[in-house]
């Protein structure tokens, strides 16, 4: 299901309902292998959104856009070879800890994007991800950030698993994804 009809969904069916019609809601959203396998951790995300005080939410993301069109644009993005890469490198990273481990190195990119001075609708696409409001990175992102954001991802690992056991994930992580960088063409050593 595209974000465009979850929300819209959201919206006609489940905006008034109680919490627990969420499940629902959510099973209706995860209608791909995909989706399916992650649809707890999706779950998770959603409630712990709703429990956010409203000045700590991000606005609606149809909002940002102009048009539908755009909207729908920026929802069937394609990354290219470097965030693509990124993105497998940080999910990689991510599966090394257990899901609140997970959710506080999110919590902790997320608090550090100001850092990397981006436009606002660059900064709130890879916010909307990284919160688990989005389940696809919907913009493109020069190699510098991207190298800033495995950086900042390293520095907050050491604080969770110390810096021996941080530099073993990452090196692990960087194995496990070669492959995938190598067939785009992408070197690893740019994000380090």
């Amino acid at each position: 299901m595209e974000l465009s009809e979850a929300l819209a969904l959201w919206e006609q069916d489940f905006s008034q309902k109680p919490k627990f019609a969420l499940n629902v809601f959510i099973a209706r959203c995860c209608n791909t292998p995909e989706l399916k396998e992650k649809r707890g951790e999706i779950l998770r995300a959603v409630i712990y959104a709703m429990d956010l005080p409203l000045d700590r939410l991000l606005p609606d993301p149809q909002q940002l856009f102009e048009s539908d069109a755009e909207y729908k644009a920026a929802v069937n993005h394609r990354l290219d070879n470097e965030t693509a890469v990124f993105v497998v490198l940080l999910s990689a990273l991510l599966k090394k800890f257990d899901y609140a481990t997970q959710g506080g190195i999110r919590n902790f990119l997320v608090e550090n994007l100001h850092k990397l001075k981006l436009e606002a609708r660059s900064a709130q696409r890879i916010r909307e991800w990284l919160s688990g409001q989005s389940t696809q990175l919907a913009a493109n992102y020069k190699i510098e950030v991207l190298q800033q954001l495995v950086n900042i991802t390293y520095i907050v690992m050491c604080q969770y698993a110390g810096p021996v056991k941080a530099d073993q994930l990452l090196a692990q992580a960087l194995k496990e994804i070669e492959p995938e960088a190598r067939s785009r063409n992408v070197s690893l050593q740019d994000f380090l």
